[in-house]
């Protein structure tokens, strides 16, 4: 049984009548309160497998309930039924055998008569569970409906296995049908990487399920014949004008949508029709050509900026101070952040160093623990282990290995009773803390290494030659795949320097312990470079493993470093900003970042992310985009404040209405005065020189953004929808000069001079269609 699916087999969902699921919740909760909402979902979808494997249907549990011996009898059929269908290690089955176990035991108390508990172990099937299992096996058992609770898997080439859900198939056509979907699916997986299978498979079943949806009569073969050369076109077409309607419906993305769209064509296309299981259409499909819509030009550099790094970089930048000076407190900032993580994680890269030396030392002093029989004739241990006796402790894990004791606990073999944390630090395992910090270090020297690739490196090939780390001349290089760079740039070298090469050096001596239990064990995933272990096992980390994510190790280790964190003069604040940001793409972030600022060149940028080349858009040269919304907020600010303090300037309530001191005041007249406007009056249009002279306008420039062109309409609105415009008094001469400018570029737009540029006309609809409030306006202009 296969419980990762088992949310959605559809024909589970009936099971457990509602009034009895409820009921079984409200006993999760008062047992698990604590319990994650996931894992108690999880409980009652095992136990609604159960009931659907013995044939029920809608089962309310009133027969059950009021007979203490009917429900000791179907506790334990369930229990038996746990341990008898999964594959699950069996302490994940002690997990769900005990949590449902006592949440019967609550259920029987509320109906006043008691089950007695049961104790369930980690590691062996005491008598009580093996009783279960034996009343279990004993029932009349359907195979088939089993089959249906394992749900569909496939492999792909790496011999991965990878969930594919055909639930619709086999509720909808019955179980040959879906069995047929399953192995032309199966033969297509082994063709395809597990990453392409994720994303792919799931696209081409929405499709498939769309096909059913327009199957009326819901017969195998009415849903072939849509997929018949003749109507497989047609079929088609209606799936994505259906899916379409929906796109829209649910306010999605239609670029990503079509994209998907064309996915799935060339997926069918290459599982269904190469393969012959059904045939071509007479027609090419239709396939609608995409364009995605224009946005501002921007960069990538590991993922969208989270508001919290947005507040770190631009937050209570002064608007009295010049724009150098700005960039400068943000480089500041980077600066500040990027030292901290560096002295922070250089520091416990020497820990770890010192940790392995004194270790190996351990090593050949240590005296080994046996795993029986450590008594002296003295009645006291012979061999003693613990945190006050390391170099035993250290020696005698390295002579068993990882899951090298077999008995009930590791840790307490080893002296370290409740303290398996503890434990491990002194190992000085590979752990997600560990290589958090080695990888970290790794993207700070070379911000072109991103998750994705650390995650894809091997160290090795199968025939046990170095693979990902080899040295050419005088050079180390560190060598992978980056994917989304195309096929022919996929390969990635990264050149290492000393201390790079000196991180990837203790990374392979790091993980050597683990390296060698999978060989022993025979998983091919020793070849890694990344591997992570406890006592028992080893792990090679996830693309969503905790160590490319935040966790609980990250936030306590700064915070940690209190005297870097002084010397680096960031606040308590700051590093928790630091530490709530996943900590790889953060540092690409942020390196990008500061290598803008240090070059003002796009190319620098992506050279140094390793990006495959650099696509300037719309401008020739352009500011990254959290930078470019930081300056149009600051411009447009920067002008509402000088209005202020135009209209105020003699007013005793100055210093409130602006929030700043008259030093700053002056400063900020100083770098961003707006007196010298060049006459925009209608008089000035009238006399206009002719075209053998500079006329004034030919020295203005407008810095266009939405938020300036609904300023703009707002001013002519309101000055123009007055009863007597022609005798308007202006509150000062700044606001003409507004006036006429509003009037002069809004008639440009009007009389369509802008038609070729897209980009405005877009920013020009945007401003009209959210214009701003004008009472608001209107009292900040007029008299």
């Amino acid at each position: 049984m296969n419980t990762a699916i088992l949310s959605k087999l559809s024909l589970l969902s009936n099971t457990i009548s509602k009034p009895y699921r409820s009921e079984l919740r409200e006993e999760l909760n008062a047992t698990y309160g604590s319990l994650a909402e996931s894992v108690k979902e999880q409980v009652l979808n095992v136990y609604a497998a159960f009931l659907y494997s013995q044939e029920l249907d809608n089962f309310n549990a009133l027969e059950i309930v009021n007979d203490k011996n009917q429900l000791q009898e179907h506790l334990d059929y369930l229990i038996g039924f746990i341990y008898s269908t999964q594959t699950n290690s069996i302490a994940t089955r002690k997990k769900l055998a005990k949590t449902s176990h006592k949440a019967f035991v609550q259920l029987a108390k509320g109906n006043n008569f008691n089950i007695p508990k049961q104790s369930f172990h980690e590691t062996t099937i005491n008598e009580y569970t093996q009783s279960c299992i034996d009343k279990y096996q004993a029932l009349p058992i359907s195979q088939e409906r089993l089959d249906y609770l394992d749900g569909w898997t496939v492999t792909s080439q790496s011999r991965e296995t990878v969930l594919v859900n055909l639930d619709v198939f086999y509720v909808r056509y019955g179980r040959d049908f879906s069995a047929k979907v399953h192995e032309i699916l199966k033969r297509y997986a082994l063709t395809q990487k597990t990453s392409t299978l994720r994303s792919r498979l799931p696209e081409i079943i929405s499709m498939l399920e769309s096909v059913a949806v327009l199957d009326k009569s819901a017969t195998v073969g009415s849903f072939e014949l849509l997929l018949s050369a003749r109507n497989v076109q047609t079929t088609f077409h209606k799936v994505y004008q259906m899916q379409l309607t929906e796109c829209i419906f649910k306010g999605n993305d239609l670029y990503n949508y079509n994209k998907t769209f064309l996915n799935s064509l060339e997926e069918y296309q290459s599982a269904f029709i190469n393969t012959r299981a059904y045939p071509s259409p007479l027609k090419p499909f239709i396939r609608p050509d995409v364009k995605k819509v224009k946005n501002p030009p921007s960069f990538s550099s590991g993922g969208k900026a989270s508001e919290a790094e947005k507040v770190f970089w631009f937050a209570d930048i002064p608007l009295h101070i010049k724009d150098e000076e700005a960039i400068e407190i943000m480089e500041e900032r980077l600066d500040r952040a990027m030292s901290f993580l560096r002295k922070s994680f250089t520091n416990h890269f020497e820990e770890l160093k010192e940790r392995q030396n004194r270790n190996r030392g351990f090593l050949e002093e240590g005296l080994v623990k046996p795993l029986t029989g450590n008594v002296s004739g003295r009645g006291t241990s012979a061999h003693p282990v613990g945190s006050e006796h390391l170099a035993n402790t250290i020696a005698t894990f390295h002579r068993y290995g990882i899951d090298g004791y077999t008995g009930r606990s590791y840790e307490n073999f080893l002296g370290y009773n409740g303290s398996v944390d503890e434990l491990l630090l002194e190992l000085n395992l590979p752990t997600n803390s560990t290589l958090l910090t080695l990888t970290s270090l790794l993207v700070m020297e070379h911000p072109k290494i991103t998750p994705s690739w650390l995650q894809k490196l091997q160290l090795f090939d199968e025939h046990g030659k170095k693979r990902c780390y080899f040295q050419s001349g005088e050079q180390y290089i560190l060598s992978g795949e980056k994917e989304r760079r195309g096929r022919a740039l996929a390969q990635q070298d990264v050149i290492l320097n000393d201390f790079s090469k000196s991180i990837v050096d203790f990374i392979i001596e790091h993980t050597q312990v683990a390296r060698e239990h999978l060989k022993s064990i025979g998983n091919p995933n020793w070849r890694y470079l990344l591997l992570t272990c406890s006592l028992t096992k080893v792990v090679k980390p996830r693309r969503t493993s905790q160590l490319y994510k935040n966790h609980a190790f990250l936030t306590d280790f700064l915070k940690d470093k209190k005297c870097i964190s002084t010397e680096c003069k960031l606040s308590e604040k700051e590093i928790e900003t630091i530490a709530s940001i996943p900590v790889h793409r953060s540092i690409r972030r942020h390196r990008g970042l500061q290598i803008y600022l240090e070059t003002r060149s796009q190319s620098a940028v992506a050279e140094a992310l390793g990006h495959k080349d650099m696509r300037s858009q719309l401008l020739e040269s352009y500011l990254p985009k959290p930078l470019m919304q930081f300056f149009t907020e600051r411009v447009v600010r920067q002008f509402q404040k000088a209005i202020i303090l135009k209209s105020m300037e003699d007013s005793p309530y100055l210093l409130d209405a602006v929030n700043m001191s008259y030093e700053e005041i002056e400063e900020f007249l100083k770098n961003h005065g707006i007196d010298e406007i060049p006459d925009l009056n209608v008089k000035a249009f009238d006399t206009a020189q002719s075209t053998t002279e500079r006329s004034v306008f030919d020295s203005i420039i407008f810095t266009v953004t939405v938020p300036l062109i609904q300023l703009l309409i707002s001013i002519r609105a309101v000055i123009e929808g007055g009863a007597d415009k022609d005798n308007v008094t202006f509150k000062t001469e700044l606001v003409e000069h507004w006036y006429h400018c509003a009037a002069y570029l809004l008639s440009r737009f009007e009389q369509g001079e802008f038609e070729g540029n897209d980009d405005i006309k877009d920013m020009y609809q945007e401003a009209q269609s959210n214009p701003l409030n004008l009472d608001v306006i209107k009292g900040a202009i007029s008299c």
